[in-house]
């Protein structure tokens, strides 16, 4: 089939799903609120210091819903064009998984644990309709989109905050991004939804994955349909720069989904592959996850309070501090000759709108800067920065919101009440 038949079947069953399909357009709104909803409770982290930091919600709304479409699109034609074929009842199943994982800690609504324990329940019960094979590539190519999404969007949109470090505090930056795909499959068309019948289409073309029916090696007539799945990408950098963490974490996330793809296409001819597939998306997913907490969390925090100076923290679009080059991790010394220790002796040196300053610096690396910025005929009373000041309110406990458990926040707030009564 040529690869524009395919685009066009694709982006038809996209449009018509998001817009005429019944069951699944309240399922996306769903969706889209409960990340408006987790969007609100990030944005509670946020102080009198950063406000104007983020982006309003409407945009990070046009944002999030055009990315996740678009990633939709391409992962549907891929999956398509491969001939990834699954049972429409892989979705129930997803939706229940995630939905008790989630009552344990919320990182766990992934696809990479959900498809994987079916992957291994199907494997040990042998669930009848559950194609293995099949599950493991649409975990992978889910996240290999997820890395190329988090490398695009690399020291975007994350958060300043304070955290608890020793005696003291630290800075660290926190990043959280959820994205609801829309992904287009093939499914056998004698399923039918309400009073939808999907459109038959003839797979005569090369796959690289047998559209056939899960343990008969029969191919089955064929149609597209559309399930709302949901990429979330959440993260903390206190040891080194935001945008060279998350790009640690992308090309970590696309190192899995390739590694994963291959066993996928293995396990086509070898069923031990199923396994190690099945055992490989859900412990490496982990993996990648705890390990890059355990290295922030131990290593050696980047944005401290230091003795001399002043350290920066977040500098903001369109301040003073960022025309003028400012980076995040620096150290001012002193502004027009004056030494500054607080962010009231930075008030102090620009007590009388100077039209011209010159800053003494230290960059996160030791490294000697000087920073010169005229703004005539004004003058300028602020940088517009973010600092690290020596004493401050913890904003962010890692413990509570890295690891939200549904089941202990009730049982917190049950004794809580008992305690009370």
């Amino acid at each position: 089939m040529p690869v524009l038949t395919i685009l066009s079947y694709v982006a038809r069953e996209l449009l018509s799903s998001l817009i005429l399909n019944y069951k699944l357009v309240p399922v996306y709104i769903i969706i889209i609120l409960l990340i408006k909803t987790q969007y609100e409770r990030h944005r509670e982290l946020n102080t009198d210091h950063n406000t104007n930091f983020l982006k309003s919600l409407w945009e990070i709304f046009e944002e999030t819903i055009f990315f996740g479409i678009v990633v939709g699109f391409i992962a549907g034609f891929i999956m398509v064009s491969i001939g990834i074929t699954l049972d429409s009842k892989v979705f129930e199943y997803l939706l229940m998984i995630m939905a008790f994982l989630m009552l344990f800690n919320i990182r766990f609504i992934c696809l990479s644990y959900a498809a994987g324990l079916l992957a291994l329940i199907s494997i040990v019960f042998h669930l009848p309709g559950i194609n293995v094979t099949h599950l493991l590539a649409l975990i992978a190519i889910v996240h290999l989109f997820e890395g190329i999404l988090v490398l695009a969007g690399a020291g975007k949109d994350c958060m300043p905050v304070y955290i608890k470090y020793d005696t003291g505090i630290a800075g660290a930056f926190l990043t959280k991004r959820f994205w609801p795909v829309p992904i287009i499959f093939l499914t056998f068309i004698t399923q039918q939804y309400g009073n939808i019948i999907k459109e038959s289409i003839e797979v005569n073309w090369w796959t690289l994955f047998n559209p056939e029916i899960a343990g008969t090696g029969t191919i089955a007539a064929l149609g597209l349909d559309c399930a709302i799945s949901v990429l979330c990408y959440t993260d903390i950098a206190i040891t080194k720069q935001p945008d060279k963490k998350s790009r640690e974490m992308g090309i970590q996330f696309l190192l899995y989904s390739v590694i994963l793809f291959l066993i996928a296409v293995f396990s086509r001819y070898i069923y031990f592959f199923k396994i190690i597939g099945a055992v490989f998306a859900i412990v490496t997913h982990e993996f990648i996850v705890l390990y890059s907490r355990y290295r922030e969390r131990h290593g050696t925090p980047m944005f401290v309070p230091v003795r001399r100076g002043i350290r920066v923290l977040d500098i903001p679009i369109e301040s003073h501090a960022f025309k003028m080059g400012m980076k995040r991790g620096d150290i001012i010394l002193s502004i027009n000759g004056k030494d500054v220790q607080t962010e009231d002796g930075i008030a102090e040196a620009l007590r009388d709108f100077p039209t011209f300053i010159w800053i003494d610096a230290v960059d996160v690396y030791g490294k000697k800067k000087e920073y010169e910025y005229k703004c005539y005929p004004k003058g300028i009373n602020n940088l517009g920065v973010m600092i690290i000041p020596r004493e401050s309110e913890v904003t962010y406990n890692i413990d509570y919101y890295e690891n939200y458990s549904v089941i202990k926040n009730l049982v917190r707030r049950f004794r809580g009440n008992s305690r009370s009564i």
